[in-house]
């Protein structure tokens, strides 16, 4: 059995965008991964069956901000385990498969989706067929020396862009881009871009008991539960009232409604994009939306702020 899971992962805090690498680094990093896929097949490296390049390197860029490589892989019951266990704490289930495929190095960034990969080459990216399963490194490392190097050969233009996108946009699907621009030049709602704090360890977002229970959702050391608690500490400093906070889809045990007080959301906190469909709704009839791109275990927490726009009393009717 196949599988397909968007996967962009970057180790060790995200690359500046601004940096560029030599193509002869470039280079290296993708033979020592050619290296590692013709060795010994150990898990999770047996599961892998095709590999593409693509992006600036891939069009022959003297100097890539990164390597883009898209791979293609079976799913067996330990990668089931792994996906279960990650819905369930927020992690990153294929992290092992992208060790294996480029140890601790730097620069190479993996997509794991079908869907996207054909996406990609719908919209005119080349997608360059490096290695499959069968292949020997000879070949491989053929198919990596024959791409000429172009000097003229940058960036690829990106669709679908605000400047509150920039530097996130691998991590906002592109329908997802399209829709959020459309609803803010109808100025049904605003979208801009914020650097979340994480709460303090002394917080008392957690001081009852019926709040610590309603954080047992995620584990200790899930990015959910430090994305959940820096987003509850934004509402504070705005001075919002938690009574009407929806928090992943989840109203919070705060002392009034546990006492029988009742209202409609006025904010909700979420992540992964889960019901963004509803967004203009929600903002045009409310406050606000935090949406928490990418919640990470200890890089910076980016999210967007999504409020009502000029237009907002008017969207939907």
């Amino acid at each position: 059995m196949e599988f397909n899971v968007l996967v962009r992962h970057y180790p060790g805090g995200q690359r500046d965008r601004g940096s560029h690498m030599k193509r002869t680094r470039a280079v290296e990093l993708i033979e020592a991964m050619l290296h590692r896929l013709d060795g010994p097949q150990e898990w999770p490296l047996n599961l892998v069956r095709q590999v593409w390049l693509f992006g600036s390197f891939a069009r022959g860029a003297t100097e890539p901000h990164d390597v883009d490589v898209a791979v293609r892989c079976e799913r067996d019951e330990r990668m089931n385990q792994a996906v279960v266990q990650a819905i369930f704490s927020g992690g990153n289930p294929y992290a092992p498969l992208r060790r294996a495929l480029a140890g601790s190095s730097r620069g190479l960034q993996f997509q794991f989706e079908d869907a996207a990969r054909e996406q990609l080459e719908a919209e005119g990216t080349l997608m360059l067929p490096l290695w499959q399963r069968g292949d020997t490194l000879t070949e491989a490392l053929g198919v990596l020396h024959a791409i000429d190097e172009d000097p003229e050969a940058g960036r690829a233009e990106r669709h679908d862009m605000i400047d509150a996108f920039e530097g996130l946009d691998r991590h906002i699907p592109r329908p997802i881009r399209a829709e959020l621009i459309e609803w803010q030049q109808q100025e049904a709602l605003t979208i801009s871009r914020i650097t979340l704090s994480d709460a303090p360890d002394d917080t008392d977002l957690l001081a009852t008991p019926d709040m610590r229970w309603a954080f047992r959702r995620w584990n200790d050391d899930s990015p959910l539960r430090r994305a959940a608690l820096a987003g509850l500490a934004l509402m504070k400093e705005l001075a919002v009232d938690l009574d009407d906070v929806e928090l992943a889809g989840q109203r919070l045990p705060t002392p009034r409604r546990l006492a029988g007080h009742r209202s409609e959301p006025r904010w909700w906190i979420n992540w992964k994009w889960q019901g963004y469909q509803s967004i203009p709704y929600c903002v045009t009839r409310a406050d606000g939306w935090l949406e928490v791109v990418q919640p990470t275990r200890a890089r910076p927490l980016n999210a967007l702020v999504i409020k009502p726009g000029p237009k907002a009393a008017a969207f939907g009717r």
